[in-house]
């Protein structure tokens, strides 16, 4: 037991120092001011582009906000996918107000292919923007967000730039589930290398907001080579690192904040469907790492010194607590609901057990797993 002990001291460890390297290094997306490179050209063209199914309760919300973005030379274009409520209609009032906004109706999906993955595909073959800047319906812009992302693009002179919104919490559901994705992502990743490691391994992304120079975009086709990917952003980040494309994930300082679910269930289903690509998408780690967070104290404190019981406690509540930092988060809640948190996330890896033994997930009126009698491979109906 002692060695498993040590391990889980000297792991919790790492993570603490991974986490202070995000936060020393400060990965978050800087307000253009504070940026030597401002000039991503006012002349040229962006288009945002918001792939949206059964969306009535969010898309004007985000349509008004890029309405008011301070970069003005923007195409919005809305794929309504097949929406089963009134989704359509509310982007045709918001057309009204701001006729940059154009809506692109929805194809049956094809074959092979996963329904966000080819909303944005059509969505990028309608573009005429030098940039595209594909974003999820729910999430929310202040006015610089654009153009912080493109000075950024350009201040490092990147082909991507991806970034994880703040995530907004209402429900008690919410905060006990929520946070456990940037608790993973923050201690496991120097987002810092994203940009800086060629290494493909090092890499992350978040589809709520990716940022591509579109002349790169076109050549490669990204969701065409990850059409049936359920983590596709990720996905396109690793192929990007691989053909030696400049990429950097970031965190959001508050200008782009998202509301992503309202309930303990539709949390735990969604974020199973990538809780394994955290871990390069094997399961097996995945479940590994949730034995080692949640009883890894045990061996500590049954075996170890009193200098390693007293450090090992003190790490959890500061790596807690810079991660809560890190992510825009409250800081005494984050502690408080810590082990619920812990259950949440051990829930998640069942959820993602159980969806891959029954190939069935449901999600917003459709069926996300598919089996393909002939080829075996599981595809987004």
């Amino acid at each position: 037991m002692t060695w498993i002990a040590y391990f889980a001291y000297y792991f919790l460890l790492l993570r603490f120092l991974v986490s202070l390297s995000n936060l020393f290094t400060r990965q978050w997306l800087a307000p253009s001011a504070a940026c030597r490179y401002t000039n991503a050209s006012r002349q040229s063209l962006v288009s945002v582009l918001v792939p949206a199914r059964n969306e009535e309760n969010n898309i004007c919300n985000l349509l008004d906000d890029l309405s008011l973005q301070n970069y003005k030379n923007l195409e919005i274009l809305v794929y309504d996918d097949l929406s089963e409520d009134d989704t359509g209609s509310q982007v045709k009032n918001c057309i009204k107000k701001d006729n940059r906004i154009k809506l692109i109706e929805g194809k049956n999906l094809p074959a092979k292919w996963l329904g966000k993955n080819h909303a944005c595909h059509q969505l990028a073959l309608n573009a005429r923007g030098d940039y595209l800047v594909f974003v999820d319906a729910d999430v929310r812009m202040k006015p610089g967000m654009i153009m912080n992302g493109l000075a950024h693009l350009e201040r490092y002179n990147l082909d991507l730039l991806s970034v994880f919104p703040v995530q907004k919490m209402h429900t008690f559901a919410e905060k006990i589930t929520v946070p456990v994705m940037n608790w993973i992502l923050t201690g496991l990743l120097p987002l810092i290398l994203t940009r800086k490691s060629s290494r493909h391994s090092l890499s992350a992304a978040n589809g709520q907001f990716m940022l591509f120079r579109a002349e790169t975009y076109h050549k490669h086709k990204f969701h065409a080579i990850h059409r049936n990917s359920f983590v596709e952003d990720i996905g396109i980040v690793r192929t990007m690192k691989k053909k030696r494309l400049p990429v950097h994930t970031v965190l959001s300082n508050g200008d782009i904040s998202c509301r992503m679910y309202n309930s303990c269930k539709d949390a735990i289903t969604g974020f199973s469907r990538s809780v394994t690509e955290y871990f390069g998408g094997h399961l097996s780690i995945a479940i590994l790492f949730a034995a080692v967070t949640t009883l890894g104290f045990i061996p500590v404190f049954l075996v170890l010194p009193s200098f390693y019981q007293f450090t090992f406690g003190a790490m959890l509540i500061l790596h807690r607590t810079v991660i809560s930092a890190l992510s825009r988060q409250p800081v005494l809640q984050n502690l408080f609901l810590a082990p619920l948190q812990q259950l949440s996330f051990i829930a998640m890896i069942i959820s993602a057990i159980r969806h891959k033994l029954n190939y069935e997930l449901n999600w917003k009126g459709r069926n996300v797993y598919h089996t393909d009698i002939q080829t075996r491979s599981i595809i987004k109906t």
